[in-house]
Order: structure tokens, then C-alpha cells, then sequence
């Protein structure tokens, strides 16, 4: 038994590699510059290796974006669950989803080319589906359920508060690729995410 568990663990292991390679080489070369081969590379493996655990680039794709989720969600909800006021905690998730997004950090940059493929991919489309509704309860179990704990009061419903805080910070970040917030206006912007997230509870 022993030896089965180390087995599974270390296939464990050789997957996470592959996937943290390929979010790597995505973020830098992007999705169509991407292939099997420069993944195996980065992660230090063979190309049959990664194919041992990804039949081929589009579910791995699926996986990836998946990975890159849970990583930008176990950020916010660390600094979400250090210890303050409901405002406090508001305040630092709020400029943890807008740090992400702002600085361009890996997990980002590779979400944002493959949402541009889920428009032409089931699978991929299929995937971020999955991800954004994981997403949207991790805001309600996490972080709105914890303030209602707390003692605020919901006024809008919490199936639809996810996609508003959600859907304005990633119309900033495209508006910010283009268009870049200037260091003068962030601290306004930061005020105006906490207040428009504050809005949606009764203090």
C-alpha cells in the first residue's frame, strides 16, 4: 500500500510540475506560440511525460485553467481571512483582486488569452464556466457569509454580488491594458471598489 501511495504522489507531483510549466510558458509566449515540447522542457520532463497525464494541449488547457483559478483565489482569500473589521477584510481583498489584475501576475495574463479561445472551444469554455461558478461561491461561503457573521446585512442577493464585484474588476483590467490607471488615480479607484462593495451591505 505503501508503495502505491508514494506512486500516486509522486504522478501527483509530475502533473502540478507540468501544469506550473505551462502556465509559465503561456504567460510568456502565449497559447498559439505555446507547445507540448517547450512545456516539457520548462517542467523538466520528457514530452511523453506530459502526454502520460494530458492526452493533448487542449486538456491541458482545461486543467490550466482550472490551476490558475484556485492559485488567484487562495490569494484573495488569504488576505480576505487575515484578522478585522469587515472593512478591514474588504479593503485587502479588494486590493488583492485589483493587484492580480493590475500587475498582470502569470495566472492573469494566461486567463486572459484562453478566455478569447473559450469563445471558440466547448472544453475551454466549458471550463471557465466551472471556474467562474467556483469562483462566485468561494465570494459567498468565504467572504459574504463571514460578513454576515459579522453582523452585516445583505441588500442585494449573494448569487448576484459575486458577478458584480467580479465583472468590474475584470472590466478594469481590460480598460487597464490599454488604457493604464495612473498611480495618482489608483488609491480613488480602491476606494471607489471598496465602496461600491460596501454598498451591497447593510452596516
Amino acid at each position: 500500500m505503501q508503495r502505491t501511495l508514494s506512486k500516486y504522489k509522486k504522478s501527483e507531483d509530475s502533473q502540478n510540475r507540468v501544469l506550473d510549466a505551462a502556465i509559465t510558458v503561456l504567460a510568456d509566449l502565449g497559447v498559439t506560440q505555446t507547445s507540448i515540447q517547450d512545456i516539457a522542457t520548462a517542467a523538466g520532463l520528457s514530452k511523453g511525460a506530459v502526454h502520460y497525464h494530458f492526452d493533448n494541449k487542449e486538456t491541458l488547457l482545461v486543467e490550466v485553467v482550472a490551476r490558475c483559478c484556485v492559485l488567484m483565489e487562495a490569494r484573495v482569500r488569504s488576505a480576505f481571512e487575515e484578522p478585522g473589521t469587515p472593512i478591514e477584510r474588504i479593503r485587502r481583498a479588494m486590493i488583492e483582486m485589483w493587484t492580480l489584475r493590475r500587475d498582470g501576475a502569470r495566472e492573469f495574463r494566461v486567463l486572459s488569452e484562453l478566455h478569447v479561445l473559450a469563445r471558440q472551444n466547448p472544453s475551454i469554455r466549458e471550463a471557465f464556466g466551472h471556474a467562474y461558478r467556483r469562483a462566485r461561491q468561494q465570494f459567498i461561503d468565504v467572504g459574504f457569509k463571514r460578513l454576515i457573521e459579522m453582523g452585516l446585512r445583505p441588500k442585494v442577493p449573494l448569487a448576484v454580488a459575486p458577478r458584480l464585484v467580479l465583472a468590474t474588476l475584470d472590466g478594469l483590467a481590460l480598460q487597464h491594458q490599454i488604457d493604464p490607471v495612473s498611480a495618482a488615480d489608483e488609491a480613488e479607484l480602491l476606494r471607489a471598489l471598496e465602496t461600491t462593495a460596501l454598498a451591497m451591505f447593510e452596516l
